[in-house]
């Protein structure tokens, strides 16, 4: 351990003892060493200055401690908004994409994605198992009834979905996934991460292509966007039928709805006060674009036109409103043509646009307060645009950024530094960072979107009201919303990583590691050092770590499939070390009948002697020795029973061996689990037969 030194270890008097015992060295012609010396005024000034040094050179500051996480590689998190969903009433107007809802308290949303006038309506929701098909559309809604969508047969069903119209656009349905008992899901490390396979079908069209499934074939609550091929006809009762076939139903949990819906818009616990628009435009003098966002719609706008590799504003430009937000007509006939964005459109909101322009000085290190009301902005998004001196001595506007630290950069790095505490934006001083040009409106926000980071996180069933008509709609709950993360968070993230290790070094290593890996439910691994399932006697010639994987399956003997044991394997080999083979291998079971001779027991014996004889054998795990001393003490404790004469296991299960104790050894992969329990009750003492 590296212990801190203490800089600040000497106290006025001690440093102005220290000066005045070195004066008859340093000049032996001053004996006056009085406080009404003017020399020793002097030097009682140059220890209390020394002794504020000691001080502040002392202070461990955070943007010090900010400095050192980053040589080490941790980075403080940004902040971010808390995310939910709106539901729309079938008949509510088409939204465009930053559309804004409040919350009763005044918690700003906004619309993540335009949306369109004509949307799809969900008629019918049904289970075909076979020939019989039960309605589930009634279970849907706000009491939280969940229902098999591909039934509990052991042949797997089909969810069938009928749409009495269809949108504009793609398809795009929200389901509410019911979360599994047991070990939770493991994040996935993909987007085509699947733990079962689904087939999506638009009946009676040519085919349906599959956009993008955040739920992970029905694995987690999310949207799911499909494309019909051609002509999409009606079908029975006069509905489209959007049919779902599992083909193949893994082997983890069964999946299980409670909600489904096609008027479900996500919202982001956020809002823009800037933003700017990039446009690849041909060399023409009425060059036309439409600007499809609320902000560009209702706010102010600024237009900018890139001649070369500078940005010059202009004044050549026209806007009006249109269907589906603002046309615009720029003259962009001196714009670059060089195949990259030329245009640029900065859009303001109007209510706050006199907070979004500053004059600038031009002098070292200037800041500026941006007046944000008590909110975060999201530095991922806040850039600048700022008057900006050229090589060619010329000041035109260029793009600046936000960056954590102006310490590591530059003097001609167009950057600045962001103060949420204090609502600050601070630019460098010419060697850390470009100085600002004098002028005024020299500093123009250009992306600028405000969070109220955890303080979103909404509870479900929170009313939102949209701003532009008043119009209320029902929402989820906000989740996701933080706050940038602290210095001390940031140095508790560093010393978890540092006390976790990414690679195998000991047994524990290879089960902890088997049981994160991506997208699975692991309910429990055992690693087996030296023991290789391929070899006669079961040791390894080689450097081989088995490792048995179980999944948090359904049933009593829940059995990986291929897909299963593929993506352990993919984890092992990521973290093993060189020169060691790691073999993934499913679990065999053993069944273990118990034979019991008692006296007394309630009526119930049997039920509470397999539950407890379950329970055990459940915690013994995999491999191990079953004592029959364990099983003896077990029954003895059970209720009513007042002794025990016998207790005996059996197995016929291979590679188990018992001793003449009558314990039972498993083989290393093998998991007991319980078969048939026999109980022989002896008559009460003193009880007439």
């Amino acid at each position: 351990m590296l212990s801190a030194r203490n800089l600040d270890d000497q106290t006025y008097e001690e440093i102005v003892k220290a000066a005045e015992g070195r004066l008859p060295w340093l000049c032996p012609a001053w004996t006056d060493h009085n406080a009404h010396d003017p020399g020793i005024t002097i030097l009682e000034l140059m220890a209390w200055y020394k002794e504020m040094q000691q001080y502040h050179m002392n202070q461990f500051t955070e943007a010090l401690a900010s400095r050192l996480l980053a040589l080490a590689g941790v980075k403080r998190r940004p902040a971010g908004p808390a995310r939910c969903a709106v539901e729309l009433p079938p008949q509510s107007p088409a939204r465009l994409a930053g559309e804004r809802l409040t919350t009763r308290e005044g918690i700003p949303f906004e619309l993540a994605q335009a949306v369109p006038e004509t949307r799809p309506e969900i008629a019918r929701v049904q289970v075909v198992q076979g020939a019989r098909r039960m309605d589930v559309g009634e279970l849907l809604g706000e009491r939280r009834v969940t229902f098999l969508p591909f039934g509990e047969e052991a042949e797997p069903g089909r969810l069938w979905i009928g749409f009495s119209r269809l949108g504009q656009g793609d398809l795009r349905l929200w389901f509410d996934v019911e979360p599994p008992a047991g070990a939770a899901r493991n994040p996935f490390a993909a987007p085509d991460q699947v733990p079962r396979q689904i087939r999506w079908t638009c009946v009676g069209a040519e085919g349906t292509e599959l956009l993008a499934d955040e739920t992970h074939a029905l694995s987690l609550s999310g949207y799911v966007t499909l494309r019909p091929q051609g002509t999409w006809p009606a079908g029975e009762e006069g509905l489209y039928w959007l049919e779902l076939t599992l083909t193949d139903p893994g082997c983890e949990e069964q999946v299980r709805l409670w909600g489904l819906s096609a008027q479900r818009w996500p919202a982001l616990q956020q809002e823009t006060w800037a933003r700017s628009h990039f446009f690849q435009a041909p060399a023409e003098g009425a060059w036309i674009v439409t600007l499809t966002d609320a902000l560009a719609r209702d706010g102010d706008l600024a237009v900018f036109v890139r001649t070369g590799g500078r940005w010059e504003q202009t004044s050549r430009w026209e806007a009006v409103a249109a269907q589906g937000g603002r046309m615009l007509q720029v003259d962009a006939a001196d714009a670059a043509q060089d195949g990259e964005e030329n245009v640029l459109v900065v859009a303001l909101d109007r209510d706050h646009s006199s907070r979004l322009l500053f004059d600038a000085k031009g002098l070292p290190g200037e800041t500026f307060f941006l007046d944000l009301e008590g909110r975060t902005a999201l530095t991922e998004t806040f850039t600048l645009l700022c008057q900006t001196l050229d090589r060619d001595g010329q000041v035109r506007p260029a793009l600046w950024r936000c960056v954590d630290d102006l310490y590591a950069c530059g003097p001609r790095d167009r950057v600045f530094v962001y103060d949420e505490r204090r609502e600050t934006i601070t630019f460098g001083d010419g060697e850390h960072g470009a100085l600002l040009c004098r002028g005024e409106g020299a500093v123009l926000a250009a992306g600028l979107t405000l969070t109220y980071g955890a303080g979103g996180n909404i509870p479900g069933g929170t009313p939102l009201t949209f701003q532009l008509e008043g119009q209320t709609v029902a929402s989820q709950a906000a989740h996701g919303g933080a706050g940038r993360e602290t210095t001390a968070q940031a140095q508790a993230r560093l010393l978890r990583q540092l006390s976790t290790t990414r690679k195998c070094v000991c047994a524990g290593d290879y089960e902890r590691l088997a049981c994160q890996t991506p997208g699975l439910r692991v309910a429990a691994a055992k690693a087996l050092p030296g023991y290789d399932p391929a070899e006669p006697t079961g040791v390894s010639r080689l450097p081989t770590v088995t490792v048995v994987a179980v999944p948090a399956g359904t049933g009593e003997r829940p059995m990986p499939d291929e897909r299963f044991l593929q993506a352990v394997q993919a984890q092992m080999d990521r973290v093993r070390p060189i020169g060691t083979q790691v073999k993934v291998v499913p679990p065999v079971y053993a069944e273990i009948q118990v034979t019991m001779t008692l006296r007394g027991g309630e009526e119930d014996l049997e039920t509470g002697a397999r539950q407890a004889l379950s329970a055990w054998l459940e915690e013994t795990g995999i491999g191990g020795i079953l004592q029959a001393g364990d099983a003896w003490a077990l029954v003895q404790g059970l209720p009513g029973v007042q002794q025990v004469r016998e207790v005996t296991l059996h197995t016929t299960s291979p590679g188990c061996y018992q001793n003449e104790e009558g314990d039972l050894r498993l083989p290393r992969r093998a998991i007991p689990r319980l078969g048939r329990v026999q109980i022989e009750r002896l008559p009460q003492r003193g009880s007439s037969r």
